[in-house]
């Protein structure tokens, strides 16, 4: 009967030492496949599996950034001629990736399902709250083409091509229904999932029981990810409904059916998005900011308030288009013609202006959120002696891209809707310092991706084939590239400040409680490396499973890991 002792050593995993015998057996790889005593399986690493590994719901956000941009783009404040030049290279960028990410996908699904099962396939990507959410961002990408296309078909309505520009708005009618099916069956389906039961595919880690690991690391703005898209189709067909070539090309029951489902789905998104930011407002007072790899998801706040300004703006312009267009004025109806609509508009210039109130402070206290960690230093995931800057470009930049992006619409709507009555200049200002901050960090993070993408490619074709455990088969990248792992103790950050001011005196009591934490912790048999500041991992370790990153926590005294009866890799040492 051999029983697992496990010790953190640096011995290979090949070499396997018998204590019986007193002797020990090293075990040569054959075909580079590596020997163990566990029962493991391995399989072949080619360049298929390493492609495929690439995707992830998070890439949809690359369409957003660069969508919203060909959008802001192509309907400048200031529109200038070489701008729509622009807008169209953009845009053409934007359906490329949307066609490869689509492609990726469904190739994903297949190669995935058919290597596992579909039932794995959906605890990994839909029952995990670390990617479920993603999912969010692609009727979000595919929203912004929806939006260029409409802007097309009305420049050929106004060249006089009536017929071509009739079709592509029926294209995009078609085309908004099935976006907006798509984000209910998103902000429904992956809440009622998240509702349902706990998943956590890494195990509780630090945590002891499953709603603290909760709290503390998927109550973060990511969650509105799954509702704002809700808010963004509702926004897009408000753009087109009651145009005059959606006078013509649809029929006046349609356009009142469609208006009418619009502003039900855009209620339910706002009152939604405000349930999530109230208990993401309790997660910043207890936990406070997001640490510096998570700082820039504070932008997402922004997407919902920018988009749902715009949207309110549009829907209610809506409603007194609609009057104008199908009732004639007369001596009884003429006062309700002028008074109903107007109270309509003015109920959503009010609305706008509380939804974009809260966006412009939001907008400062991310800004100085970021800036608060320009003099932070983390070690970089490279190795020893690497360390990691705020400024240094990962995939959470783009965050901050499409969020821009509405706020510069929302901003620049009021003053297309009210400049001919107030002056509203400000606004269009305002609007234009969005754009441009959303179109420059767009471009900024397009040319770094492919930059990060293009090392991935080169060094994987330098790599030779290699076998993995069979369960590594579909690890993919960080997330987060180059960002260590961090952690949201708030005692944590208390020691980091003291230490940054060079305050060695704390106040007893927290210093107290703040032992007796990592006493207690230690206790449990975890290493105290996960909670306590140490030389190797000076801002703590958390669990780091949501950005792609393994992160190994193995009990000290146990046997066996807390999450599986199998004894873990890191090494293995046989006794009768």
């Amino acid at each position: 009967m051999s029983r697992y002792n496990i010790q953190r050593t640096d011995t290979p995993l090949e070499q396997v030492t018998d204590i019986s015998s007193n002797t020990n057996v090293e075990s040569e790889p054959t075909n580079n496949v590596p020997v163990s005593s566990s029962p493991k399986k391995y399989v072949k690493m080619t360049m298929f599996n390493r492609f495929i590994g690439q995707f992830d719901p998070f890439n949809f956000i690359f369409n957003m950034g660069v969508g919203i941009s060909s959008d802001l783009l192509y309907g400048f404040p200031y529109p200038a001629r070489w701008l729509k030049i622009c807008s169209y290279i953009m845009f053409a960028i934007n359906v490329l990736l949307f066609i490869f990410q689509q492609m990726m996908f469904i190739m994903h699904i297949i190669y995935f399902s058919r290597k596992y099962s579909k039932r794995e396939y959906f605890n990994k990507y839909f029952r995990n709250v670390s990617k479920n959410v993603f999912w969010g961002t692609y009727p979000m990408g595919l929203v912004t083409i929806i939006n260029y296309i409409n802007g097309l078909a009305n420049h050929f309505y106004s060249e006089g091509k009536i017929v071509v520009a009739k079709r592509m708005l029926r294209l995009v009618y078609v085309l908004w229904w099935y976006d907006i099916i798509v984000s209910v069956i998103i902000a429904w389906g992956i809440s009622f999932i998240i509702w349902q039961n706990y998943y956590f595919q890494d195990g509780l880690g630090p945590w002891r029981y499953k709603f603290e690991k909760m709290a503390a690391e998927h109550i973060k703005s990511v969650l509105l990810l799954a509702v704002i898209p809700m808010v963004v189709g509702a926004s897009s067909i408000s753009i087109f409904i009651m145009s005059d070539l959606a006078t013509l090309a649809l029929t006046r029951n349609i356009q009142l059916l469609t208006m009418v489902i619009t502003t039900l789905i855009w209620l339910h998104a706002v009152i939604f998005v405000f349930i999530l930011l109230g208990i993401y407002f309790w997660s910043l007072y207890i936990f406070k900011i997001p640490p510096m790899s998570q700082v820039f998801t504070m932008f997402l706040v922004l997407g919902p308030m920018g988009q749902g300004a715009f949207g309110v703006l549009l829907l209610t312009d809506n409603v007194n288009k609609y009057t104008q267009t199908y009732y004639s004025p007369n001596d009884t109806n003429n006062i309700l013609l002028i008074a109903v609509p107007w109270c309509f508009k003015s109920i959503g210039l009010l609305t706008s202006l509380a939804l974009l109130s809260m966006g412009y402070f939001f907008t400062v206290i991310t800004i100085v959120a970021i800036i608060s960690y320009s003099r932070k230093r983390y070690p970089g995931v490279k190795g020893p002696g690497n360390t990691t800057r705020i400024y240094h470009f990962h995939q959470g930049f783009w965050g901050m891209t499409f969020p821009m992006g509405t706020m510069s619409l929302g901003s620049n709507e009021i003053f297309v809707q009210y400049n001919e009555f107030v002056p509203m200049g400000a606004f269009r200002v305002i609007g234009t310092i969005y754009a441009v901050v959303a179109i420059v960090w767009t471009l900024y993070c397009l040319a770094n991706t492919i930059l990060l993408y293009g090392r991935r490619s080169y060094n994987a074709l330098k790599t030779p084939i290699e076998y993995v455990p069979e369960e590594n088969e579909m690890k993919l990248e960080p997330m987060v590239s180059h960002v260590a792992p961090e952690t949201d103790f708030s005692f944590m950050r208390e020691r980091e400040s003291s230490e940054d001011e060079g305050d060695t005196t704390m106040e007893e009591e927290g210093e107290a409680s703040i032992d007796s934490m990592d006493m207690e912790r230690q206790e449990r048999g975890l290493y105290p490396e996960l909670f306590g500041r140490s030389m190797s991992n000076p801002m703590g370790r958390a669990s780091t499973y949501q950005y792609g990153v393994e992160a190994l926590h193995t009990p000290l005294n146990p046997t066996v890991s807390r999450f599986s009866r199998e004894p873990t890799l890191h090494n293995i040492t046989t006794s009768p």
